[in-house]
């Protein structure tokens, strides 16, 4: 595993575009924007691979060497409630909420709807100006860019359809994650990402970006992926209302999601 803490190589250009101008609306210049947001990993490790700038290898990569200017500061606003969505989201996924009088399980709403969104702006931060294509079969796709359909989604104003979106996966064994660091993994076919994989903390996620092919699992459609067995072996469920969560020897708590 390489570790490129600030000087990763990933493909931008000197001249500033933002991934969203397609949509319109640019205006106040470029932000900052960390490829994955850094509120959710103020000290966190971000594990990236499968991109050509990996060379080959998991790069292991501190959240502030992720910094470069792919949104303008309006579009990056505008992204703000799912950045919040999401840290809630990752949180709730590495502990275990105290139980209450009223619901012994614990009763924690997430948006699942702006939780996908977050996923899809952190897979395109990933890929742009990349020399893949971002998702399969989409309309105006071009390498490295997203296309139309897929900034409306980021941006709240389509939702996603025909099966993509998240799948969570649910491994029938025990399976070990580190509670400070992510992983990202495109799925990579033809030039295409047909998706991507998440690890959230404790939690792992399957962002499918082909409309209509749904995998029943992970190790059906990307065996080599350098992931535990029982992962790969995972079922896939598609925004499931709810899910169970434990941790530290706390209480069991449910984590409900609003699609």
């Amino acid at each position: 595993m390489a570790s490129d803490a600030d000087t990763m190589n990933i493909p931008q250009n000197r001249k500033f575009k933002c991934w969203a101008a397609a949509c319109c609306g640019c205006g106040e210049g470029p932000s900052a924007e960390h490829i994955v947001s850094k509120c959710l990993f103020p000290e966190g490790v971000v594990h990236v691979s499968g991109f050509d700038w990996c060379k080959g290898e998991t790069k292991s990569i501190g959240v502030n060497g992720l910094e470069r200017q792919i949104l303008c500061k309006t579009h990056n606003s505008a992204l703000s409630e799912i950045d919040a969505e999401a840290k809630k989201a990752i949180g709730l996924f590495q502990r275990s909420a105290p139980p209450t009088k009223d619901d012994p399980l614990g009763n924690n709403n997430v948006d699942g709807h702006k939780l996908e969104r977050w996923l899809l702006k952190t897979a395109i931060n990933l890929s742009y100006r990349g020399n893949l294509h971002i998702g399969v079969g989409m309309n105006g796709s071009v390498p490295g860019l997203p296309s139309p359909y897929l900034i409306d989604v980021a941006f709240g104003k389509l939702p996603f359809g025909h099966q993509m979106g998240a799948h969570f996966l649910f491994p029938a064994k025990e399976t070990l994650h580190q509670p400070s660091e992510i992983v990202m993994i495109p799925l990579i076919n033809d030039g295409h990402i047909g998706g991507f994989y998440f690890e959230l903390r404790s939690q792992a996620v399957f962002l499918n970006l082909f409309p209509g092919h749904a995998p029943p699992t992970l190790g059906t459609v990307a065996a080599k992926l350098e992931l535990q067995q029982a992962l790969l072996d995972a079922e896939l469920v598609y925004r499931p209302p709810s899910i169970a969560t434990a941790s530290n020897s706390m209480p069991i708590s449910m984590i409900r999601f609003q699609w």
